[in-house]
This record gives structure tokens, C-alpha cells and sequence, in this order.
């Protein structure tokens, strides 16, 4: 039975679907009522060759003339297919005999979405039809829900099973875990029973074996219907591991939609995806590295920690842990059940607290990128720009035919003037990159279009003043951000500042199809020259400036301006953002969209000495604000790679030194404590391997030999982050509990250079503090 009807929702996951003689564009979408099947099939996918290709080749396709233009100026027609394997053979056929294509290498699925300026929110009408339990539209209308219309939706009522298992060291499936909110809140715990002694609870279900236990969990799956699947490494991990479970027990792992199979891929250096038709998976760890998230490390008890202030059940590590799972399996499977689903529970208390899924459906509302392709700013770009530019009349190159040419400049960095000063302002600049592209109107089609109405920049690049397409992309994000400041919508203005702060990093990457030298060059000349013209103003006032770097300006009050700092910084830069717009309407003719903020004053500042010369250090000083708050940037404080220990030591020295402390015996008894063992918890070196360990030939740092140490007890494991400890036999893996710590290392290479910046502007050594030649500080 079919009828005409209609309805709006958020697309959760696309496909392209090849059949014998057409192509399929399937989109799950999540209604208020339901997940509806919308299949297209009337669409068909094209690239775009130039017209005077003369075409001696066969292929399955229709050629077309437009009224179109690539941007080196050349006339282009369209090459139309009925099914994406079509374009892609062709695509390859013509590359092998000459024939340049342009926008091969956009998928017909983001296309469809792009060309209908679909941003995850979509309204549908057309003819439905029920198949079993769900709704299925063939070829309705799809129209894009404003980002007006959506912006005022709340999130919808996801269906979020959070997944979690537990397994032996080797290749026994101990249980699986659920945990589902949504429609309805459900905790479930599937285990192996093999003797048959345990009897199935409200919370727990016992199986004889693996394989049955297996088949239960798919069998029962299509009931949950999870929109979302979430967990802690539960793609590289949990799903990875019940794939190789189907696999052995010649199961197939149907957890799609329409009851198709899991698929997973590893890409190096990025990790696992999947891919789940109607379904997304939403792993915890890059989910929250993305969101700009930081934490000691992103294992599950330490986020819980933070986050919630809960604990895992288990909280012993390493091979401890994996002794007490198993031996609540064979004793106490009941106590194994319990600290499955609190897992479960954990991540999704988690995700909630730091509202994740509100975070990823404001993005996605915003950049057009479905929640699995969310990490891709040039497919971001693709998504806003393509369609803009076309009906501009213009059709972009494929991305791997983009010349790449030189690396653009940097953000401006001066030298720091070396040692401590008080009252030090920090004035910023708001949002520095995206008003210069909206200000001098740069992007790729005014580039293009450059000529005599046109704004020459210092580095003598033209922009066009009045064609044009991101300026305007950045004044609607703009406005956004401040539709986003007025209700509080912390999700928003994040996705407000990650979607526009990726349009420069884009243009200056070669993995954009628009990249172009001075695209990027410009931007970061321009932001030079303004925060040059910053310094050089605030000096003509009669100020001294202490540090600047990319959009920043460390400026020291006058001594008559330090009863009020706030006022100060704050006339400051207003008097500064005024300066800039006459200066940008005087010499451009422009309306400046620059604006210098006041963003805080340190009571006292520390600028050490650079480590590789005797100017002051770049991208690194320390400060301590009025309230007694110490604050470090580019500091050990702030980097993962150096110890605990390090960290502690260099945050008591700099506290000491801001309140005229003495340092001395701090310094002795530091390294004492040290010496006899009592900071062993704190000198683990954590850190991650950029590539497979087999890939490390001409280098093999001190975590490589760690990790090579660890692969030789656990060949079959997957290191891509190892601890370690520095022992008197080179680093050894923390798991390995290692006694004979390298004390001596610890004290040259991580206390004593974090000490020496402050002691070298005192004029003391480490060493004579620590061998007692020195007898005080500040005494």
C-alpha cells in the first residue's frame, strides 16, 4: 500500500547503491515518529570533461554541453552515468588516455545533499510504502530545512546503545553489554555460561557457549534498533573482536538496518571506521579529541573521573585488570555482569554530561557533513563552496590534480622579551583569520576574479571586491555565533568556531581542490601586518610590548594604570580595533571587520630564555594572575609527553618563584624524594607511535624500543600508544612493573631543564643546588 505524504528528519547515514542498471542513493532518516528508507533512484552521477576533448574512447555514458567553466577558463561539458561503478571506470579509462575530468572524485551522495544545500535537517514529500515495520519513500521531493527552522529544533530523541565487552587475553568472548536510552531505557548482559550453573536474572541471560551466545545478540539487535551505537575504542576494539567471533562460528554479523553486514577498515594513522547501513557509530576517544576535549588520557576511568567523579568498577590497569575480569567469570559471573553494564552506563553518563550527541547535530547542522564524515574539513568546504560556485558558472578541478605549490607563512611570532614582568595585558584578536577572509574578501573565486576592482594586499595578491563566496559564509557563521552567545548554546558556538577556523587551514592544504599558495599566504601576510601594525600602535602610545604571536599581543600597563587592569586592557583594545578600521578604510577602502579583545592580565609574566639562543623563548612563558591562578603555555605543564613528575615540579617552582619563595630546598628535596622511590606512580612516559612499529627503520626512539619490548609478550596486539619507564636498562613497558627506574635520567632530562629556565634568569645552577653548593634563594 502506498500513499502521497510528508515529513521532516535528520538524515543518520547515506549510501551509494549500485544496481544492474541504475544507481541508488539510500538515506536513513530519523523522524518524530520513526527511521524512514528514503531510496533515490532517478539521480544520476556525472563529472565534467572539457568541450574540446575529443573523445575516440568508448564509454558508458552521456556526454552533454553546459554553460559552465573550469578556472582555467576552459568551456566544459557533462558526462552523465546511470551508476557510480560507470564513472569510476570511466573516470579511470580517460585519466590512462589524457582526458582530464573535473569533480570526478565527488561521490554522488554528497552531490545530491550539496546541490539541495541539505544540512543534515531535510524535508521530505512523496509517495510511502511499508516494507515489514518501516517506511519507505522512492524518489520524493527532499528539500533542505533552513538552519533558521532547524537551529530552533531540540535534538531528536535518539535511540543510543551504548556496547561494551569482555573478553580473556586470548580469543574467549567472556559478554556482551547494553545499555539503551532513547524510546526506552534497556540494560542487557549476554555471557557464557558453559557449565550451566547460572540462572538468568532481569539484568543477565547465560548461554552454553560463544556461538550461541552470538546468534542471540544478533538475532535480538533488530529489536533495540539503536539509531546510535556508542563505546570507549568500540570500533577498533568491541566490534573488531565480535567480527572475528562471527567469522569463526561462519556467523554473519547483520547489525544493518536492512540487516546487512558490518563492515570495518583500518586507515593508517587515523584508525577503525564502520560502517552499519542506518546506523552510526560514535567511538568516545576521537569523538572527544575532535570536540577539542583534554585530558590526562582518554582511557574510561580517568574521563569518568574527571567528567563525572565515578569509577569503574575494576579500577585495577594492565595485566592486573585482565586477571580480575576473568576471574569473576569463572567465580562470580554475576559481579562480571555488574561491571560490564557499568561500563555501558559510564560512556553514556559521559556523553551526556558533555552533551556529545548535541555537539555532533549542531555540527553536522552546520557543515553539511553526516556524523561519519564530520572529521573532513575539505569535504566540509566541498559541501558549502561546490554548490555556490557552480551557479557562479565555474566547476572546481579533482583534488590530486591541484599543483602543489609552495608552503604558505605562518602566524607572526616574536621573540619574547626574556624575563618577568607585571601587570601584562593579553589582547586578542576575535576570530583573526575568518574576518581577514571577510574584510579583504578572500577566497578562491575572488582570487580567480581578480582585476581592476580589486583589493591589492601587501603581498600583492588581488581579491575581487564584489564576486566572491566564503566572506558571506563567514558573516552567516558569524552571526550564528552570536545567535549562539545570546542563548547559551555552548554546541553551537563550538560548532560555530570549529566549522569557521577550518576554512584557512583548508585553502592552505593540499588535500583541497581549491588550494592555491596565495590563498593562504594572504590570509597569514595579512594577519602579520595587522599584528605588527597592532604593536607598532600600542608602542606610539607610549606602551611596551612584550610578546605577540599570530593574534595575540602581550602589552605592560603603565604604572598609573595598574589600580585599574580590566579598564585599561579594555581601552586598549578598542583603541587599538579603531586604529585598524580607519587604517583599513583609508588604505583599502574597505569596512573592517577586525575586532582586538581584552582577554586577561597577568599579575606577573615569565618569558625564559630560548633553549637554542639567548633571545627570549617563542610559543612559551608562564604567568600568575591576581587571584593567585598560575597559567602555562607551551610549558612541560601543558604537554602530554613529559612526566607527572615533571609537571608537579615545574608548577611548585614557578609558584614559589611568582610569590618570592625560597627554591632551594624545594629544589633538594624534590630530587631526594625522587632518588629514594617516591614518585615512582609519577615518571611514566606515555606517548603515541605515529605508525606501525614495523615502520620505525631509520629512527627507533624510547617508546618504539618499549613498544617492540611489549609486542614480543603480545605479538598479536595493536600498539598505538605506550607507557613506559626509563630504566637502568633503557625503557621498559609499565605492564612489565619494572623495579631497577633510572633516577639519574629523570633528574637530567625532566627535572633539570624545567628548573634551569627560572634558575638561569637568577644566575644558580641545578647542579649546585642539588650538590648544595648553593645555600638559598631570594635570601
Amino acid at each position: 500500500m502506498t500513499n502521497i505524504t510528508s515529513t521532516q528528519g535528520f538524515i543518520i547515514h547515506d549510501q551509494v547503491v549500485d544496481q544492474a542498471n541504475h544507481m541508488d542513493l539510500i538515506f536513513w532518516i530519523k523522524t518524530p515518529e520513526d527511521v524512514v528508507k528514503v531510496i533515490i533512484s532517478n539521480e544520476r552521477p556525472l563529472f565534467f570533461i572539457e568541450s574540446d576533448a575529443n573523445l575516440n574512447l568508448s564509454f558508458q555514458g552521456e556526454r552533454k554541453k553546459l554553460n559552465l567553466k573550469a578556472f582555467n577558463g576552459r568551456t566544459l561539458d557533462g558526462i552523465y552515468f546511470n551508476r557510480h561503478k560507470d564513472l569510476m571506470d570511466t573516470r579511470e579509462h580517460f585519466h590512462k588516455n589524457g582526458i582530464r575530468t573535473y569533480e570526478s572524485d565527488v561521490r554522488p551522495n554528497e552531490r545530491f545533499l550539496m546541490e539541495r544545500f541539505i544540512n543534515g535537517e531535510v524535508l521530505i514529500q512523496g509517495q510511502v510504502q511499508m516494507i515489514g515495520n518501516m517506511r519507505v519513500f522512492h524518489n520524493p521531493q527532499m528539500k533542505a530545512l533552513g538552519i533558521h527552522e532547524s537551529a530552533q529544533k531540540p535534538t531528536p530523541n535518539f535511540n543510543i546503545m551504548s556496547l561494551d565487552i569482555e573478553t580473556s587475553m586470548g580469543n574467549d568472548l567472556y559478554s556482551i553489554a547494553i545499555h539503551q536510552i532513547g524510546d526506552r531505557d534497556i540494560k542487557k548482559v549476554y555471557m557464557v555460561d558453559e557449565s550451566g550453573q547460572y540462572t538468568n536474572d532481569e539484568l543477565t541471560t547465560f548461554y552454553r557457549s560463544e556461538k550461541e551466545l552470538m546468534i542471540a545478540f544478533i538475532n535480538d539487535f533488530p529489536d533495540y534498533d539503536p539509531d546510535f551505537i556508542v563505546g570507549w575504542h568500540v570500533i577498533g576494539f568491541d566490534l573488531k573482536f565480535l567480527e572475528r567471533k562471527c567469522q569463526q562460528f561462519g556467523i554473519k554479523f547483520n547489525l544493518g538496518r536492512d540487516g546487512s553486514q558490518v563492515r570495518l577498515r583500518e586507515r593508517k594513522g587515523a584508525g577503525w571506521f564502520s560502517t552499519i547501513a542506518g546506523r552510526q557509530v560514535i567511538d568516545g576517544p576521537p569523538t572527544l579529541r575532535a570536540a577539542f576535549y583534554q585530558f590526562e588520557n582518554f582511557k574510561l576511568d580517568t574521563v569518568a573521573t574527571e567528567v563525572l567523579g565515578a569509577n569503574k568498577d575494576i579500577t585495577e590497569t594492565g595485566m592486573d585488570k585482565v586477571e580480575e575480569i576473568t576471574r569473576r567469570f569463572l567465580e562470580e559471573k554475576h559481579a562480571l555482569a555488574k561491571y560490564n553494564i557499568l561500563d555501558c552506563t559510564l560512556v553514556l553518563d559521559i556523553y551526556k554530561k558533555l552533551e556529545i550527541i548535541e555537539h555532533l547535530y549542531r555540527r553536522v547542522q552546520l557543515s553539511g557533513m553526516l556524523i561519519d564524515r564530520l572529521s573532513s574539513s575539505t569535504r566540509a568546504f566541498d559541501h558549502i563552496y561546490l554548490p555556490r560556485l557552480h551557479r557562479k558558472g565555474f566547476i572546481a578541478g579533482n583534488t590530486l590534480d591541484i599543483d602543489k605549490e609552495s608552503a604558505s607563512l605562518g602566524g607572526l611570532v616574536i621573540e619574547g622579551t626574556k624575563g618577568l614582568h607585571e601587570n601584562v595585558v593579553v589582547l586578542d584578536f576575535k576570530s583573526l583569520y575568518p574576518t581577514i577572509i571577510k574584510t579583504f574578501k578572500i577566497d578562491p573565486l575572488s582570487r580567480l576574479k581578480g582585476d581592476v576592482n580589486s583589493t591589492i594586499l601587501k603581498n600583492g595578491v588581488a581579491f575581487s571586491k564584489t564576486e566572491h563566496i566564503l566572506p558571506e559564509q563567514i558573516d552567516f557563521l558569524l552571526k550564528q555565533r552570536e545567535i549562539a552567545k545570546t542563548r547559551q548554546d555552548k554546541n553551537l558556538s563550538q560548532a560555530v568556531k570549529i566549522l569557521m577556523n577550518s576554512f584557512y587551514g583548508v585553502m592552505g592544504s593540499g588535500g583541497c581542490r581549491f588550494y592555491h599558495a596565495d590563498l593562504a599566504t594572504s590570509i597569514t601576510s595579512t594577519g602579520q601586518w595587522l599584528l605588527n601594525e597592532s604593536m607598532n600602535y600600542a608602542r606610539s602610545l607610549g606602551y611596551e610590548v612584550v610578546y605577540g604571536d599570530t593574534d595575540s599581543v602581550f602589552i605592560k600597563l603603565k604604572f598609573l594604570e595598574s589600580s585599574q587592569k580590566d579598564k585599561a586592557g579594555t581601552d586598549l583594545a578598542r583603541k587599538i580595533t579603531t586604529h585598524l578600521t580607519e587604517l583599513i578604510e583609508r588604505d583599502y577602502d574597505l569596512e573592517s571587520h577586525l575586532e582586538m579583545e581584552y582577554e586577561k592580565c597577568f599579575k606577573k609574566l615569565f618569558i625564559p630564555e630560548s633553549r637554542s639562543s639567548e633571545m627570549g623563548a617563542k610559543k612559551r612563558y608562564a604567568g600568575i594572575f591576581e587571584n593567585g591562578e598560575l597559567y602555562f603555555s607551551g610549558m612541560e605543564f601543558v604537554r602530554s609527553d613529559w612526566t607527572k613528575a615533571a609537571k608537579s615540579f615545574q608548577y611548585e617552582i614557578y609558584k614559589r618563584f611568582f610569590n618570592s619563595e625560597s627554591l632551594n630546598e624545594y629544589i633538594k628535596n624534590y630530587v631526594n624524594d625522587l632518588k629514594n622511590g617516591f614518585f615512582d606512580r609519577q615518571l611514566v612516559y606515555s606517548k603515541r607511535l605515529s605508525k606501525d612499529i614495523s615502520e620505525y627503520t631509520k629512527t627507533n626512539p624510547p617508546h618504539v624500543k618499549a613498544a617492540r619490548l611489549l609486542q614480543e609478550r603480545e605479538p598479536d596486539k595493536n600498539i598505538r600508544k605506550i607507557d613506559y619507564l626509563m630504566t637502568l636498562h633503557g625503557p621498559v613497558p609499565l605492564v612489565f612493573a619494572p623495579k631497577d627506574i633510572d633516577y639519574q635520567h629523570y633528574i637530567d632530562k625532566q627535572l633539570s631543564p624545567v628548573a634551569t629556565d627560572v634558575l638561569k634568569f637568577m644566575g644558580i645552577s641545578f647542579d649546585d643546588i642539588v650538590m648544595g653548593s648553593q645555600m638559598s634563594l631570594f635570601e
